[in-house]
């Protein structure tokens, strides 16, 4: 009764560490914000090795890739990405974009990094917030991934585009709409004229905003433009695993 007492006041006094992923108060490794159950989740939520290597969309055995087929690579010259967007990893992300907990970008943006080990690249390039809504928000989740890749990986950030007007949210409209909503929306803010650029990015869902970004990008002479996400969200739920 006593020992009982004692370890409510003592959780009281010093709240135990609650894991970022679950909020429960587990044991969790000095600094870091996931604990082991959460760890488990986020291996479930790999992309799988069946999925299209060149852009991660799920692949039917035997059939070409349909994304690829139908130009959703078009100004890119490969895809990366850790996870599928569902389950912890979406609200992650979502805590991350929304939150805003700047310290969900530590589990994602390490995994992401993971993803491009060994391959050289000159610049890692966000795709950037409109100025009011980085007001809003206080910062650009993009930004924030971009900058653990950076302690990670060593490859410079270049804030190398800008948003030319606030659009409509991408994730709140259909499929077809959301290349015309985008069109004309970023503007080059940096020279990347020969340059290797990867550009940074939260999710990747039809591939719109990360197809507009990278012909900015070549259009203004960069040598290649690589996509690099922490999840990427299928059309229909497919996940491909």
């Amino acid at each position: 009764m006593i020992k009982a007492l004692l370890k409510k006041a003592a959780d009281f006094i010093f709240p135990p560490a609650r894991c970022l992923g679950c909020d429960e108060p587990r044991q969790l490794d000095a600094g870091a914000p996931l604990c082991a159950v959460c760890h488990q989740e986020l291996e479930r939520l790999r992309v799988s090795d069946k999925a299209c290597g060149h852009c991660l969309s799920p692949v039917r055995s035997g059939q070409p890739c349909a994304y690829c087929a139908h130009g959703g690579m078009a100004w890119l010259d490969q895809a990366f990405a850790p996870f599928v967007y569902r389950d912890l990893a979406r609200r992650l992300i979502l805590r991350l974009k929304f939150g805003p907990v700047e310290a969900a970008a530590a589990p994602l943006g390490m995994e992401m990094a993971l993803c491009v080990s060994g391959i050289r690249f000159d610049a890692l390039v966000p795709v950037p917030l409109h100025r009011s809504r980085l007001r809003e928000r206080g910062m650009n989740q993009s930004a924030v991934l971009a900058g653990v890749i950076h302690e990670q990986t060593g490859i410079a950030v270049m804030e190398a585009l800008a948003k030319t007007r606030r659009i409509a949210q991408q994730s709140g409209l259909p499929a077809a709409r959301r290349a015309d909503n985008v069109a004309g929306a970023f503007k080059i803010a940096g020279d990347v004229a020969g340059l290797d650029v990867l550009l940074v990015d939260d999710v990747r869902t039809t591939g719109a905003t990360a197809r507009e970004c990278a012909r900015v990008l070549r259009e203004a002479g960069a040598r290649s433009v690589c996509l690099l996400c922490a999840a990427v969200a299928y059309m229909g739920g497919d996940d491909g695993q």
